[in-house]
C-alpha cells in the first residue's frame, strides 16, 4: 500500500535521491528543503517527464526552531496521516569558527538533533493516524569513540561547545545525541504502533564534498568515491528506502542500522541516564514543555 513519507533534507544529496526513489515506487513524498525555491526545484526535477509522481514541496529552515514549530503545526493541522517521518537533513561543519542559529544555539547540534526532536514531537498526532508509523533519523558511525578526528565528548555542562569548539566534535556529539533521542523515543513509544530507528548511510564522498572546498572537494568528488571503504549514493539511498518501507522491520524499534542490517552503536549511546538527560536538555532548549 502507498505510504506518505515526510522527508527532510530533500533539496539535494541523499535526501533528494531518496525522495525520488520513494516517489517512483508509488509513494507520496512530502519533500522539505530550507527554502521554497529549493524544495520546488527538487520537486520539478523529480517530476521531469513523470508528472504523475506524487511529490510535494515543503519549506522549513531547520536551524530556526520557530520555523520548525510553525511548519510542524501547520502540517499536523492538515489532518493527514504520516506513515514515515525521515530526518535526513543534517550539516557537517568544516569551519573552525563556532556558528550559532537564530536561537543562539550551536548550529550542528540544533540542526542535527534539536530539530528532529521538536519536529517529531509536534508531528506525533499525524504519526498516530497511521496504522504503523516509522520515525527514522540519520546518525553516523563517527559517534564511535575510535573514529577519526577529534573524539566525541558530549559535556552536559557545555552542550553548545562554548569551550574548545571543534567541528568534528560538534558533528560527533550531534550524532551521539541522535542515538540518545532515538533510543529514548522508542522507550517512550512503548505500547504504540510507532517505531523509532537510526541509520548510518556510510561514508558517501560525493555528498560530503558539498561541505568542503578547494582541493579537498576535488578529492572527495573524484578520488574518494573509488576507495573500497566509500559508499555510493545509490547504495546509501537504497538503505534509506529499506528503512522507510521494508516489511522486515515492521514493529522493530530502538535499533541502529547500516547497509540494511542492524549494527552496534557505542556503549555511551545505550546509557539510559544520559539519554534521559539529553531528552530533558532538548525539551528545555526547544521550549517543547
Amino acid at each position: 500500500m502507498a505510504k506518505t513519507v515526510l522527508l527532510t533534507g530533500g533539496g539535494r544529496g541523499l535526501g533528494r535521491v531518496t525522495a525520488e526513489k520513494l516517489a517512483v515506487a508509488g509513494h507520496r513524498v512530502l519533500l522539505t528543503a530550507r527554502t521554497g525555491i529549493a524544495a520546488q526545484t527538487a520537486v520539478d526535477q523529480i517530476h521531469h517527464g513523470r508528472s504523475h509522481l506524487r511529490v510535494e514541496p515543503r519549506a522549513v529552515d531547520l536551524s530556526s526552531l520557530e520555523q520548525v514549530r510553525a511548519f510542524a503545526t501547520a502540517e499536523a493541522a492538515r489532518g493527514d496521516a504520516i506513515d514515515v517521518l525521515f530526518h535526513v537533513a543534517g550539516i557537517m561543519q568544516t569551519s573552525k569558527t563556532r556558528r550559532l542559529t537564530v536561537d543562539g544555539y550551536e548550529e550542528t547540534l540544533a540542526v542535527n538533533a534539536l530539530a528532529p526532536f521538536l519536529l517529531t514531537a509536534l508531528l506525533r498526532p499525524a504519526l498516530e493516524l497511521a496504522p504503523a508509523a516509522r520515525v527514522i533519523t540519520v546518525s553516523s558511525r563517527l559517534h564511535l569513540p575510535d573514529s577519526r578526528g577529534a573524539p566525541v565528548d558530549f559535556d552536559f555542562d557545555d552542550p553548545q561547545l562554548q569551550r574548545g569548539y571543534n567541528p568534528d566534535r560538534a558533528y560527533k556529539n550531534s550524532k551521539l545525541a541522535v542515538l540518545w533521542f532515538t533510543y529514548e523515543l522508542q522507550r517512550r513509544l512503548s505500547g504504540t504502533s510507532i517505531t523509532a530507528n537510526a541509520i548510518c548511510p556510510g561514508f558517501v564522498p560525493t555528498t560530503a564534498a558539498a561541505s568542503t572546498t578547494g582541493p579537498m572537494r576535488l578529492l572527495m568528488s573524484f578520488v574518494m568515491p573509488h576507495m573500497p571503504f566509500a559508499t555510493s549514493v545509490a547504495d546509501a539511498t537504497d538503505s534509506f528506502v529499506f528503512m522507510a518501507l521494508d516489511p522486515s522491520i515492521d514493529g522493530v524499534g530502538g535499533a541502529f542500522y547500516g547497509e540494511r542490517h542492524p549494527i552496534e552503536s557505542s556503549p555511551q549511546s545505550h546509557d539510559i541516564q544520559q539519554a534521559r538527560r539529553f531528552w530533558r536538555l532538548a525539551d528545555q532548549l526547544t521550549g517543547l514543555t
